[in-house]
């Protein structure tokens, strides 16, 4: 999976895992891949001997595309317990409490899927699992937590010690986990007599995001390539050959086609990369080293 698959996958990991404590890790696999198409007949499918969830039409909002992933998912999970799925109530019972637990994670808003109007998942749900604005939204107590994270504690290690901090070797950070906003900030406070502020950060232990995106390729950009550089797009960016290529957020995608407009006869098209963004990166900066080491062999 690319990294923007994974992005999504772990939001889901993280709803299944709070709406099926005891079960979640019986469902974890499956896999997500993005299409970059726009489909009429459907947003999403399943594909059971693959456990595999195929999302389309990524320039819907961002709460209509996470109903639909929880759709998918609600079927691969009653296959997993029952050997089969389809529209019924078996698979409304999993669907409305994944739902709920995105709710109660703050990924949305208990109506959204009342507003979801190209889809029939309201209208399911409500059959089988009664009124929207009568369900109960179950209560997490760690979308509270926070983790206090000290970047720099050499001066005084022996505190944070003292004060229940562990060493982590990766992010080279000291961390603590406590229950609240509140707790966390009374935390810093203790600790600004050893140090300034910019040296602690406070994070959600539960923060997870959902975002979409999008490859814009231009075949035909030559004539246009200096507005397309300011614009962002690479020449065979993403490893797309023979093309300038941009990634958008999906719910941007609109936005960036009326900017192109102001390029005369120019014709895009969704692409699918066949290089990730971190290998993108490092391309860029080994191609700075060389630059740099050339100016270097210049001035010599």
């Amino acid at each position: 999976m690319s990294k923007d698959e994974g992005l999504i996958k772990g939001t889901l990991d993280t709803v299944l895992r709070y709406a099926f404590p005891d079960k979640y890790q019986n469902y974890l696999s499956y896999f997500i891949r993005i299409r970059p198409k726009e489909l009429a007949g459907k947003h999403a499918h399943y594909k059971r001997q693959e456990r595999l969830i195929e999302i389309f039409n990524l320039s819907r909002e961002p709460r209509f595309l996470l109903i639909t992933c929880l759709h998918e998912v609600a079927h691969h999970v009653d296959y997993e317990d029952t050997g089969t799925s389809d529209h019924g109530n078996s698979f409304y019972c999993r669907f409305q409490k994944l739902y709920v637990t995105a709710v109660a994670l703050d990924l949305l808003a208990l109506g959204d899927v009342l507003d979801e109007g190209d889809a029939a998942d309201a209208t399911g749900l409500t059959y089988y699992c009664g009124e929207v604005t009568s369900w109960t939204i179950p209560v997490i107590e760690d979308i509270q937590k926070r983790m206090v994270i000290v970047k720099d504690g050499r001066a005084f290690k022996n505190q944070l010690k003292e004060r229940g901090f562990y060493w982590f070797t990766v992010s080279h950070t000291w961390q603590k986990e406590v229950d609240t906003q509140l707790l966390a900030e009374r935390e810093v406070q203790l600790l600004l007599p050893y140090a300034s502020k910019e040296n602690f950060l406070i994070r959600p232990i539960l923060s997870p995001t959902f975002l979409s995106y999008y490859y814009i390729g231009i075949e035909n950009g030559y004539e246009y390539r200096y507005g397309l550089k300011t614009l962002g797009y690479l020449w065979e960016g993403y490893g797309v050959k023979k093309m300038w290529v941009k990634k958008v957020d999906a719910q941007s995608y609109y936005a960036e086609l009326e900017k192109l407009t102001s390029f005369p006869g120019i014709e895009y098209k969704k692409v699918t990369p066949t290089l990730t963004e971190e290998k993108v990166i490092k391309r860029k900066q080994n191609e700075q080293k060389k630059i740099r080491k050339k100016r270097i062999g210049y001035f010599i």
